[in-house]
């Protein structure tokens, strides 16, 4: 009878869902507070941590607070702790130098968001560092289809003249992956586009004010301007502050990425969903780790859709205090896919 019983419980915990904890450190590179930049990093933390707890997985997440020298020694100190996993977003290549230079290793990590190149992972792979796969959004994918849907924004009798229309973009930065992918997804649009016309292109560093200040510069320099594509909701703010205080904002149309808490009523177009990456990442570890996939891989996700009312559970619960509505174990059966339709088909608001 004993040994009935003993039977009984093992088979009941090996067929659990999920029979072990694991634990999973991830490095985030952005601010834990408000910031300028906006709430971006923030929200993926939050979304990781809603993730992890239907997952049952132990998250720690540690700021490198927009400090690159910072994110390097958090880094450092990643390789040498016991977690049974490590994400890692490797802006402006920090990420690859610190994996590269400093000691210690890891056997078990996955990129987010940003990931070194073909080249890297081979020299990573080659210091004893395994890397399982990464997870990025399809910036390309986003940079083009924010160009053409502030394009499509105009009104019909401007886009039926023979009159190319101006437009300004206001960059993320030169370096980071997510910032040259947007930029080259804009020029894949516009170099083929005859009716947009891109006069400027500068830097805005993700911020508000830098972005506020270029803005108000160049819109006397070019005061035709029809169109102002910026890289990141934040970045589209200070564009619309310095167009309201020249009087003009009627007649531009400013478009960003992020779905921004509030942006609707800002700006005219956002594009969003890549907050969400990080959610999916750790239900690919999650099924990793219990052997449902025997690879993570490299994945380039095109998660990318324009806010619309549709959207609006979503986006609220994304900018509320709980998450808990949606249900991330069910994207580790395998009937479910993961995307911002099939998440916000669960929530009601």
């Amino acid at each position: 009878m004993k040994v009935l019983i003993i039977s009984v419980v093992l088979l009941f915990v090996a067929s659990a869902p999920f029979a072990q904890t694991i634990t999973v450190t991830f490095v985030n590179p952005g601010h834990k507070q408000s910031n300028p930049t906006g709430a971006f990093w923030q929200n993926v933390t939050r979304v990781m941590e809603a993730a992890a707890q239907d997952l049952d997985i132990k998250l720690t997440t540690l700021y490198a607070e927009r400090n690159h020298i910072h994110m390097k020694k958090l880094a450092q100190n990643a390789l040498n702790t016991k977690a049974d996993y490590l994400i890692l977003v490797d802006e402006k290549g920090v990420i690859t130098n610190a994996l590269l230079t400093v000691p210690g290793e890891h056997k078990r990590v996955a990129f987010l968001l940003n990931s070194p190149d073909k080249l890297a992972l081979k020299r990573i792979a080659a210091k004893g560092i395994g890397v399982l796969g990464s997870v990025t959004p399809d910036n390309y994918q986003a940079g083009r289809l924010l160009a053409k849907l502030l394009h499509d924004a105009l009104p019909d009798s401007t886009k039926q003249t023979n009159e190319r229309n101006v437009m300004l973009a206001l960059l993320g930065d030169v370096a980071t992956n997510a910032a040259v992918e947007r930029e080259q997804g804009l020029l894949g649009y516009t170099n083929r586009t005859y009716g947009v016309n891109l006069v400027e292109r500068v830097d805005a560093q993700w911020s508000e004010q830098s972005a506020y200040e270029l803005a108000f510069g160049l819109l006397q320099r070019f005061p035709d301007t029809r169109l102002i594509w910026c890289a990141n909701d934040a970045i589209a703010r200070g564009a619309a502050r310095a167009a309201s205080e020249l009087n003009i904002r009627e007649n531009l149309k400013i478009g960003g990425i992020n779905w921004d808490l509030g942006h609707e009523n800002v700006i005219d177009v956002s594009l969003g969903g890549h907050v969400l990456l990080g959610g999916y990442l750790l239900t690919e570890i999650r099924k990793f780790h219990d052997r449902k996939i025997s690879a993570i891989g490299e994945q380039k996700i095109a998660i990318f859709k324009p806010y619309s009312e549709k959207f609006r559970p979503l986006y609220h619960t994304l900018h509320s205090a709980d998450l808990n509505d949606i249900d991330f174990k069910q994207f580790t059966t395998g009937g479910q896919s993961y995307n911002i339709k099939t998440l916000n088909q669960q929530l009601k608001f």
